[in-house]
């Protein structure tokens, strides 16, 4: 048995004894309103201007998403079955493939993942297991870029809170990796991608 495996026997075997999970926590609505979003513009337009405020790059078409990835010079990109339909015309730039494993981590630049929703208010990308089951292509590569489509951005926190599936593994996602030490360095993409992108459709 492998020191991972191990790791997760320990913690199967630690919580097998428990009862039923204690289910989270009923806050009532208005808790956390945010006032300021009532004058604020439509939800795509706000949600952009949050996302570029915190360091994503926003594409409002695949043309545009096109022209800047030609631009990285990127050298191999990873598009799964599910967003199939942008791989011709991002062929027409680099080589493009649609499986993403441990072995190509240094060859594949950029990735593209579905998100299962967004956040207005903070210009948050929302990952689940079930939106991205390939967790690796969303933290690994240098340039990730999220297709959110924008019936599925939530005006607010407090919105996408009470609208969270049942997923064992939800990530937020407000701009790229970062990280500072003590004395105020600030570093970018040390725990994830260096790059965070969104495509709007």
């Amino acid at each position: 048995m492998s020191a991972r495996e191990k790791i997760f026997a320990d913690i199967k075997a630690a919580l097998d004894p428990l009862p039923e999970r204690v289910p989270r926590p009923t806050l009532p609505r208005g808790v956390a309103d945010a006032q300021w979003l009532a004058g604020a513009g439509e939800s795509p337009d706000l949600f952009s201007q949050r996302a570029t405020a915190a360091g994503t790059v926003c594409f409002s078409s695949a043309t545009d998403c096109l022209k800047w990835l030609s631009e990285q010079q990127v050298r191999k990109i990873y598009i799964p079955d599910e967003l199939s339909d942008l791989a011709p015309s991002f062929s027409q730039i680099t080589e493009v493939t649609n499986l993403y494993s441990r072995d190509q981590v240094d060859q594949i630049d950029a990735a593209f993942t579905s998100a299962a929703g967004g956040i207005a208010e903070s210009g948050t990308i929302i990952l689940t297991d079930e939106s991205t089951p390939d967790r690796l292509a969303a933290l690994a590569p240098w340039i990730h870029i999220a297709v959110l489509r924008m019936d599925r951005i939530h005006r607010s926190i407090e919105d996408a809170l009470a609208t969270m599936p049942d997923d064992p593994n939800i990530i937020w996602v407000t701009g790229p990796s970062k990280t500072a030490d003590v004395e105020g360095i600030l570093i970018q993409g040390v725990h994830g991608p260096g790059i965070q992108g969104c495509l709007l459709v």
